[in-house]
């Protein structure tokens, strides 16, 4: 019995032991050894699939430019957010859905009516690995147990929330801000990053359509955003984008571009969301509270050449409460706390007159687009109506939702008040290839809209002529003045502006054009708001103002007169209040006439019933880049 006894114990302890060993096993699997954050060379080399170059050569080339529309705003699942919030198309699926592919979203088929001239996915690049193991089998770490957390969240909405706010503030507390434990090096990241440019090579077709490898660097400052995306030119690009979770303040983030130059790339970045940037995209001072020295002003400048002014979650231009006698202030409204004008763009526009008083350097001279900033894997989705589905993954996603869901950023809020579809950046190009378009942006001959398509022309130069067509306008702008972006020498006399603009060809006539100047006058920033071009003959009043247009849009059917409007105001105009040697910008703001807001088409057509405090009706709008008027003597 007692040799028994003695078989039966071994047998116990090795059955323990081997126990323990499988359970060591699992052990590694679901909780392996992390975050592994040791460097990985990070080189810029050229990823082109074809000779781009070559092909792009045989394009014809307009020197008069060609109107091109794009999303250069864009997240799939690719994104934390995105996935988190049930979305699973990937790159190769928004590009095919900007083309004007269908692919599903969620349980639908959905696709644009509108095909885009070009895009780019900006995944962000905090969690790029991370995703990365979540989506592939065979990569490191598949089968922990926070990838198969991520995987089982599908629409589980208590699930959503608690790992959204888990990673928001991961990105958004720097004492905090960490990869996640399962991550597993760069390479991951690297392996994501090659799934994005394969997507990129794969979908472009010079003069058809444009894709640009691009992402989103997401820093995050508490409930802050202070964001940019960043594009290259062609496919000289680093093996691996960097994130706000290496690189977490804007001038090293800068001098991370600065590097990619160095080794061949050319690269620059658009900041966005400054809505809801609580002040932190374009701060006061440094962090150390000293003034900003001259390397930190020409480092923005050279890094930064354009600014998002529209997007899905709010608009960037102005704020009512802070621009009270702006009649068209109340666009799309979105802030958090700390309503600071150094949000918005027009105020950021006169600071930059007016560091350029005190330093000799604009850093704000930024030209202006707009795009969607979809985390559905939808790029130029903003056509509203009965088949609109948001943005924002399953936060708005149909009309029961948008009514009623609170806000994911801010659950004090509504999703109501606060989303919108978004814009579409337009670009005057020469091509549709990636060097014409990237040039026409560093050039700053883009513009913003609403999601409309408005077309919009801008030329300034001195003693230019009367134009009397279209094509003689365009060749006067380029011949013997300077398109929207550019700078002009200050003359004794005010420039003449050369203003075209067509409305879009499947939307609502326009209302009127107005042009907005910015100053200093001894040492005072200043604005001014002039009342342009007028549709319907309507009088600009002897304080510059002009009546409100008369639509009669029916909040019943949706419809308004389609013979109020213009289809297309045109003309020249010269600055009354010019000053000779005073530096300012000019930029039009073009307004359509009242039609319904997405949230007029859910209450018609899907039987909603909204607050009184959500807004019905919208003016969609563009925004053109400003021209300067600097002085150089």
């Amino acid at each position: 019995m007692k040799i028994k006894s003695k078989k039966i114990w071994k047998w116990l302890a090795v059955l323990v032991i081997l126990l323990l060993l499988v359970a060591a096993h699992v052990y590694t699997i679901l909780f392996p050894a992390g975050p592994i954050l040791d460097e990985v060379p990070n080189p810029v080399r050229n990823r082109a699939a074809k000779d781009w170059a070559k092909i792009e050569a045989e394009i014809p080339i307009n020197e008069q430019r060609n109107l091109y529309w794009g999303d250069m705003h864009v997240h799939t699942a690719y994104s934390f957010d995105a996935f988190i919030g049930g979305i699973i198309p990937k790159p190769d699926d928004a590009y095919r859905f900007a083309k004007g592919d269908p692919i599903k979203v969620f349980t639908e088929d959905v696709r644009i009516q509108r095909p885009l001239d070009f895009a780019a996915v900006t995944d962000h690049s905090e969690y790029l690995g991370e995703l990365y193991t979540v989506h592939h089998p065979d990569a490191p770490a598949h089968a922990a147990f926070l990838p198969r957390y991520f995987r089982s969240v599908g629409m589980d909405t208590a699930k959503q929330i608690a790992l959204f706010r888990r990673l928001l503030h991961n990105v958004g507390n720097r004492a905090e801000r960490s990869h996640l434990e399962f991550f597993q090096g760069f390479e991951t990241t690297k392996s994501a990053w090659d799934v994005q440019l394969k997507a990129v090579e794969d979908h472009y077709e010079p003069g058809k359509f444009t894709t640009f490898a691009a992402y989103e660097w997401t820093l995050g400052l508490d409930n802050a955003h202070a964001h940019r995306n960043v594009f290259f030119k062609d496919m000289m690009v680093p093996d691996y984008p960097v994130s706000a979770l290496e690189v977490d303040n804007e001038v090293d983030f800068w001098r991370s571009l600065e590097r990619f130059r160095e080794e061949g790339a050319t690269v620059l970045a658009i900041p966005h969301n400054m809505n809801i940037s609580e002040g932190t995209a374009f701060p006061l001072t440094a962090e150390d509270g000293s003034d900003f020295d001259k390397n930190y002003l020409e480092a923005r400048r050279i890094n930064e050449p354009l600014a998002e002014v529209h997007q899905a979650k709010g608009n960037s231009e102005v704020h009512p409460q802070i621009w009270q006698e702006d009649e068209f202030s109340n666009f799309e409204v979105y802030t958090e706390e700390g309503l600071d004008p150094n949000n918005y763009m027009r105020h950021i526009l006169k600071r930059g007159i007016d560091y350029k008083a005190k330093t000799g350097i604009n850093p704000y001279q930024y030209g202006l687009i707009a795009s969607t900033d979809t985390h559905n894997g939808t790029p130029g989705n903003t056509e509203e109506g009965d088949e609109y589905r948001g943005n924002h993954a399953f936060i708005d996603y149909n009309a029961e939702l948008r009514r009623q869901r609170p806000w994911i950023l801010n659950p004090s809020r509504n999703t109501r008040n606060v989303v919108n579809p978004g814009g579409l950046m337009a670009v005057w190009s020469k091509a549709n290839t990636r060097t014409q378009i990237y040039e026409a942006m560093e050039q700053k001959e883009t513009y913003a809209t609403s999601g409309t398509r408005i077309q919009v022309r801008f030329f300034a130069g001195v003693n230019l002529k009367d134009f009397e067509d279209y094509e003689e306008m365009v060749e006067l702008g380029y011949s013997s003045g300077v398109p929207m972006g550019q700078s002009l020498s200050s003359s004794t006399q005010s420039p003449t502006f050369y203003i075209w603009a067509g409305k879009d060809p499947s939307g609502a006539n326009l209302d009127r054009v107005q042009m907005i100047k910015g100053w200093i006058e001894n040492g005072e920033m200043k604005e001014k708001i002039f009342n342009v071009l007028i549709s319907d003959e309507r009088d600009i009043r002897p304080d510059g103002t002009v009546a409100s247009v008369d639509n009669a849009l029916d909040l019943i059917t949706g419809e308004w007169d389609e013979n109020t409007g213009a289809i297309e105001l045109s003309g020249t105009w010269t600055d009354p209040s010019y000053i000779a040697g005073t530096e300012a910008f000019y930029y039009l703001r073009v307004l359509e006439v009242p039609t319904p807001r997405w949230s007029l088409y859910d209450q018609i057509q899907k039987g909603m019933e909204f607050p009184e405090d959500t807004e019905m009706i919208i003016q969609e709008r563009a925004w053109s880049s400003p021209i300067w008027i600097e002085n150089n003597q």
